[in-house]
C-alpha cells in the first residue's frame, strides 16, 4: 500500500509527536493512580490505525497517543515493582559501596550493592545506608552489614522521596545499621582507580587551600556543597548560588569550554576540540562518582554547549527533548520526582530558548572575555528555573540575579586555576603555592561578596504553599515570552 508524503507527517514530526506524548504518558500516569493493565494492547491497536485513517491531523493524534500509550506503559513497571516490595525486614549482607559516601557532620550516607548471591538480596537493587562518621567509608570498599531494612517514608507533600530513591534504583533504606569492614575490594579496577585520582586531588585542595576556600574549590572541582560550613552554605542559599558547588550544567559547560579552548589553542580543528571536550566531561563525572545528578547535568551541558556552538535553536530544542526523554526512558520517575533533573532540564531549555534571540537582540559582538554572554546565560538560565525554584522551595531570592551576575564571570577562572594549582602541586609544590595564591584570593573575594548580599534585609523571603496553578501560570507566561522575545528577535 503506498502512503502518500501530503497525508503522512514527517520523520522529524513523528520523533517530536512520540518523545511528546511519551512524557506526556509519563508524567500522567506517575501523577494519576488509576489501574490499566492492557497499555501494550493499546500501543498494538494504534499502529494499523495509522495506516487506515488518511487525514494527516488523525495520525498526527494517533502518534502522539502512541507516546503517552508507551510513556504509561514504562511508568506501569516501575510503579509495579515498588508495589512488591516489602514494608520492613531483617537484613545481613555483604555489600560494595557503589559510589562516594556523603560525609555529613553526624552520619554519612553510603549506597551500597548486594555482593552475595543470596537470589534475594539480589533483588533488592541498591540500598541507601545511613552510618556513623566514623570509620570513614570510600567507594568500592566491601562491607558486612546488618540492620532493619524499611522503605523510605513521604514526610513532604510535595516531595516523594520514595519514588525519588527509586529513580536512582534505590528501595530501602538502612538506619543505625551494624557495620564491619572486611578484605576485598574493586578499588584496582578502572572506577575505583579514578575514585583514587578524586580523592588525591582532594587531598591537594586541603594542603593549599584553608577552609572555608578549600571546601569551595572542591565543590567547584568535584562537586557537593556538604563541605561547606553551615554558615557559609546558608549564604549560598539565601544568594540563589549553591548551584555553583553541584556539579550543573553550568559548571559541565565551563570545563567543556576550557578544554575545548585548549584544544583550539594545541591546533585541533573545533569539532576535534568538541570531542576532547566531551570526553573530558565524561571522565569528570566518573571521577566525582557518576551520580545521575551529575550525569544528567553532563548530557544536558553537553547539548547546551552544542546548541550555543552551532546556533541551530530548532534542532537544539529537539536534541534537548529526546536526551531528557532517553534519560526518563531509563529512570522514569525522575521526570516528576527529582527536582535536579527538572531544574538541569528547564534551565538547558532557558538557554537554547531566551539566550540566543536575547543575543541577536542586544547585538552582543566584541564581547571581552565574554562577560556579556556568561551575563546573558545567567539570566536566560535564571528565567527558566524561577518557576519551579519558588513552587518547589517555597522562597524567593531577591538578589539572586545580582549575587550570580558578580560572581559566575570569575568562576571559569578559578577553575581552570584552580586546577592548575592542585596538578602541578603534585609535581613542583612551590609553584603550586604561589599559583594558590592567587585563586585563594578570588575564592574569599567571591565567599565575600555573597556573605555581604546574604545580609541584605528580605536577600531572601519565604513565601509560603505555592500551588501547582502558580507552575503552570509561570511557565505560560514563559512560552509567551519565548515567542514575543523570538519576535523581537528577527525585527
Amino acid at each position: 500500500m503506498k502512503i502518500s508524503r501530503k497525508k503522512f507527517p514527517s520523520l522529524a514530526q513523528i520523533s517530536i509527536l512520540i518523545v511528546f506524548g511519551f512524557l506526556l504518558g509519563i508524567s500522567g500516569r506517575s501523577a494519576v493512580e488509576f489501574q490499566f493493565n492492557w497499555l501494550w494492547v493499546l500501543v498494538l491497536l494504534i499502529l494499523p490505525l495509522v495506516i487506515i485513517f488518511k487525514s494527516k491531523h488523525i495520525r498526527c493524534l494517533l502518534f502522539l497517543l502512541l507516546g503517552i500509550s508507551l510513556g504509561a506503559w514504562r511508568v506501569d513497571s516501575e510503579i509495579m515493582k515498588l508495589n512488591s516490595q516489602k514494608s520492613e525486614f531483617d537484613f545481613s549482607a555483604k555489600v560494595v559501596v557503589s559510589s562516594a559516601p556523603e560525609m555529613k557532620d553526624e552520619y554519612q550516607k553510603v549506597i551500597v550493592s548486594i555482593l552475595t548471591d543470596d537470589k534475594e538480596n539480589n533483588s533488592l537493587g541498591k540500598v541507601l545506608i545511613f552510618a556513623k562518621p566514623k570509620p570513614t567509608i570510600r567507594f568500592a570498599d566491601h562491607l558486612q552489614v546488618s540492620c532493619k531494612m524499611k522503605v523510605p517514608e513521604n514526610k513532604h507533600l510535595k516531595f516523594n522521596y520514595r519514588r525519588f530513591l527509586a529513580s536512582k534504583d534505590i528501595f530501602y533504606i538502612c538506619s543505625s545499621a551494624k557495620i564491619q569492614k572486611f578484605d576485598g575490594s574493586d578499588d584496582k579496577s578502572f572506577l575505583g582507580k579514578v575514585f583514587r585520582i578524586r580523592e588525591g586531588l582532594e587531598k591537594k585542595i586541603g594542603e593549599f587551600f584553608p577552609e572555608p576556600e578549600g571546601a569551595y574549590l572542591a565543590g567547584l572541582l568535584l562537586g557537593g556543597d556538604d563541605r561547606l560550613p553551615k554558615e557559609v552554605a546558608e549564604n549560598f542559599r539565601k544568594t540563589g548560588t549553591t548551584h555553583t558547588v553541584a556539579v550543573s550544567g553550568y559548571n559541565i559547560t565551563i570545563i567543556a569550554s576550557i578544554l575545548m579552548w585548549l584544544g583550539i589553542g594545541l591546533g585541533l580543528w573545533r569539532k576535534q576540540a568538541f570531542f576532547v571536550a566531551v570526553s573530558g566531561v565524561i571522565f569528570f563525572v566518573v571521577m566525582i562518582g557518576a551520580p545521575s545528578s551529575a550525569t544528567r547535568a553532563a548530557i544536558m551541558g553537553i547539548v547546551m554547549l552544542w546548541a550555543m556552538q552551532e546556533g541551530r535553536l530548532a534542532d537544539s530544542v529537539r536534541i534537548a527533548a529526546f536526551a531528557a526523554a532517553a534519560m526518563v526512558l531509563y529512570s522514569p520517575f525522575i521526570l516528576l520526582y527529582d527536582v535536579g533533573f527538572q531544574l538541569s532540564f528547564i534551565a538547558t531549555l532557558g538557554i537554547i530558548l531566551v539566550y540566543a534571540p536575547l543575543s541577536r537582540l542586544l547585538r552582543i559582538e566584541d564581547d571581552f572575555l565574554e562577560l556579556k554572554s556568561i551575563i546573558l546565560v545567567t539570566i536566560s538560565a535564571q528565567v527558566g528555573v524561577l518557576g519551579l525554584l519558588i513552587y518547589t522551595f517555597e522562597t524567593f531570592s531577591l538578589i539572586s540575579l545580582l549575587a550570580n551576575v558578580i560572581i559566575l564571570p570569575l568562576i571559569p577562572v578559578i577553575m581552570l586555576f584552580g586546577f592548575l594549582t592542585i596538578t602541578v602541586g603534585f609535581i613542583f609544590p612551590f609553584i603550586a603555592k604561589i599559583l594558590a595564591l592567587m585563586v585563594w584570593f578570588f575564592l574569599h573575594f567571591e565567599i565575600y561578596i555573597i556573605e555581604q548580599l546574604a545580609r541584605i534585609p528580605f536577600a531572601s523571603i519565604e513565601i509560603g504553599d505555592v500551588g501547582i496553578y502558580w507552575l503552570i501560570g509561570y511557565y505560560l507566561f514563559f512560552v509567551g515570552f519565548v515567542f514575543k522575545l523570538k519576535g523581537l528577535g528577527r525585527k
